[in-house]
């Protein structure tokens, strides 16, 4: 009987103490971004991509190369 309830306790306070994990498997559709002046002749735009940092998505801008 005792071994029942320590297996009731340790279940019940495993499930209590359960974490709520957020999990984004696809980053969010492109930002619309504002592409300036060429810096000079020949530079190429490479536009912002989204990167998986951690546990989120974030935006890495554009720029000319």
């Amino acid at each position: 009987m005792k071994q029942i309830v320590a297996v009731a306790t340790l279940t019940l306070s495993l499930l209590g103490t359960a974490c709520v994990t957020r999990v984004a498997l696809r980053a969010p559709g492109p930002r619309i971004e504002v592409i300036g002046v060429s810096p000079y002749r020949g530079a190429v735009w490479i536009p912002g991509h989204w990167v998986r940092a951690r546990y989120d998505w974030v935006w890495v801008r554009g720029y000319w190369r």
